[in-house]
């Protein structure tokens, strides 16, 4: 509240002011992460006031319940001070946003329009585009399915380091015929169209009547189920808290992801086993429904953990509990979806998160059994844990690839524009110039931007993957995820040969110690490359083998290769803010293929294309007509 405010034309106390929307406004006092202050934090859409000054906090929780006021009643909301300075803090708010300028009767009538439109709403005209698949699939159509989605076949021996273990039961219907993700199916080619009803949100907090409407169809069925799925989310946090006791004093950011992982996987496993399987459209609505409120806490946690933007993120062991969560949510739009906001009324959450992590019973009690179908799925939870946790390694094994590709196009990018330096030839030039718009973008439009940005991801990927296996067998990892793929290093000498022949190729033969040391920098840097990302498929493909004989699934005919890791992308259909796939990079920019599995790096050379031909001289052109 310190930045210098327009004096024209000056507030006086009798001018009337508005807050539209005062139900968006949400007030949390907490303290400043670097230096501990007490702040009071006021959040209003995309707007965040901060203040640090205790005479202040009451002045804004005070704002925060007004509509409509005089400017000169806020002399006396707490002691802000004389009219000079509160006229001041109006005046910023005016200035941003938060505050406007208004005549009684303009405001009246304005709140008058906005009681009727929240008492009217009735049914929104569904969020969502027509859907593309007009009848259920189902991950066991693989790998025509995959196949089918991206255009590359994949068994399903592979899923789970392609699928996120989290998201495996998305498309599956329940039997209420509902698919356990709802609106937020993944992949999106296989949401089906639902019967749905849409409201707009009438809670106070970031949601209130928000542009997208909440489904009470969800909600409907949430609270049908409400009690059974509080005794099922109770026995699944007690089996976890005798694997990982020390959550039992203290919470924290990475145990209510392994937690929340648990319960998401409890649907999938019985979906996806091989025996006793539980049939597309038969899956118990209360796993179903357990698995939809459970997820937001899930999303939370994964915003917590890796989203880098409005607040710093969070290292997985720092303390959590369940008011911190919930604000933390509604300060960062956790409570919304790509197509709607969550349904649940604040009371409902609350009771939520009181069982989920507080482990007490709700305020209704619990039923006294359960049925036949969800007394068999109490003796699924212990393998389904497992599942979750073979999972969760799967999926950080593969998705550490992205950083590991991001800091070798920054790598590559570096050695060009030295390289150029020293040897100013078309075909040096054309390296720099792929590379120089490539890392731009992904500098600015990726949450991999910064070298800090991505040693936070390699850490929080490095605990993920080691406390999954404490958490599933007791004993951490003896090598850690990312010191597995830096044991990978130098790699093989024919892979560094190879790659040298093909730099060769295409910028011909050094004339000086330093255009060879460039050289030389290029291909360690895709050899390092090749040889982690190696390392971190022979991970994953560890797990992804556990996760098989549990299931019992057959064991795959095809090796998994890291161009698999790309078929995520291609499933989630959003390549804005994502890291190109390299090789794919490789082989568009400079006719190299690059093909990694677990056992076998292939490097294939297509040879240099004419253009860059073009631009060698006669030495150059006869050393590529010698290799």
């Amino acid at each position: 509240m310190s930045r210098a405010v327009a004096a024209e034309p000056l507030l006086k106390p009798g001018d009337m002011l508005a807050l539209p929307h005062r139900q968006r406004m949400i007030t949390q006092r907490d303290q400043d992460p670097e230096t501990g202050v007490p702040e009071l934090r006021l959040y209003y859409g995309s707007q965040q006031i901060s203040f640090d000054e205790p005479e202040l906090f009451t002045f804004g929780e005070t704002l925060a319940q007004q509509s409509l006021f005089r400017a000169g009643d806020a002399l006396g909301w707490g002691e802000p001070g004389d009219w000079p300075r509160v006229r001041d803090l109006l005046t910023q708010l005016i200035d941003a946003g938060v505050l406007r300028r208004a005549d009684e009767n303009t405001v009246a009538a304005g709140q008058l329009h906005e009681e009727r439109r929240v008492g009217e709403a009735g049914l929104r005209p569904s969020p969502l585009p027509a859907a593309r698949s007009q009848c259920p699939r189902s991950w066991h159509e693989l790998p025509g399915l995959m196949q089918e989605l991206t255009g590359r076949p994949l068994e399903s021996g592979w899923l789970e380091l392609v699928v996120p273990i989290f998201r495996v039961a998305h498309m599956a219907l329940d039997a209420e015929g509902r698919q356990v993700g709802e609106a937020n199916v993944f992949p999106r080619a296989l949401r089906l169209d639902v019967a749905t009803r849409w409201r707009s949100c009438i809670y106070a907090g970031s949601r209130y009547q928000d542009d997208k409407p909440m489904n009470v169809s969800a909600l409907k069925a949430m609270r049908a189920h409400w009690l059974p799925m509080m005794a099922m989310l109770l026995k699944v946090r007690e089996a976890y808290l005798a694997r990982c006791p020390e959550a039992r004093a203290a919470w924290t950011v990475g145990h209510l992801e392994r937690l929340s992982t648990a319960v998401l996987a409890l649907p999938a496993y019985q979906l996806m086993r091989r025996e006793a399987r539980v049939p597309d459209g038969r899956l118990h609505p209360v796993l179903s429904s357990m698995f939809r409120v459970t997820d937001g806490v899930r999303m939370t946690m994964h915003h917590m953990l890796f989203i880098p933007f409005g607040e710093p993120t969070r290292r997985p062991d720092t303390p959590m509990d369940a008011a911190q969560l919930h604000a933390y949510a509604e300060r960062a739009f956790s409570l919304h979806g790509d197509h709607g906001v969550c349904a649940g009324p604040r009371a409902m959450i609350d009771e939520f998160l009181a069982v989920l992590i507080d482990g007490q019973a709700p305020r209704d009690g619990l039923p006294a059994e359960l049925d036949p179908e969800l007394q068999a799925a109490v003796a699924d939870i212990e393998p389904a844990i497992d599942y979750a946790m073979l999972g969760l390694q799967s999926y950080a094994a593969a998705f550490s690839h992205w950083p590991l590709a991001m800091h070798t196009y920054e790598q590559l990018w570096a050695i060009a524009q030295r390289w150029l330096a020293v040897e100013p030839s078309a075909a040096v030039k054309r390296l720099v110039d792929w590379l120089s718009p490539l890392v731009e973008r992904l500098r600015s439009g990726t949450h991999l931007a910064t070298a800090a940005w991505r040693a936070d991801r390699v850490a929080v990927y490095d605990d993920m993957y080691a406390q999954a296996q404490r958490c599933r067998t007791g004993q951490l990892p003896a090598v850690g995820l990312s010191a597995q793929a830096e044991a990978s290093l130098p790699g093989d000498t024919a892979l560094a040969c190879r790659l040298a022949r093909a730099t060769q190729r295409r910028a011909g033969r050094a004339a000086t110690p330093a255009q060879q040391g460039c050289r030389d920098d290029w291909c360690t840097a895709l050899q390092r490359y090749a040889v982690q990302a190696q390392a971190l498929v022979r991970a994953g493909c560890a797990a992804q083998a556990d996760i098989n004989r549990l299931l019992g699934r057959p064991v795959p005919e095809r090796p998994f290769e890291v161009a698999d890791i790309d078929l995520y992308v291609q499933l989630a259909e959003e390549t804005q803010g994502r890291v190109p796939f390299l090789p794919d990079e490789l082989h568009r920019a400079l006719g190299l293929q690059l093909r990694i599995d677990a056992d076998v790096i292939q490097l294939q050379d297509d040879g240099p294309r004419p253009e860059e031909s073009a631009g060698m001289g006669p030495a150059d052109a006869r050393a590529c007509s010698t290799h």
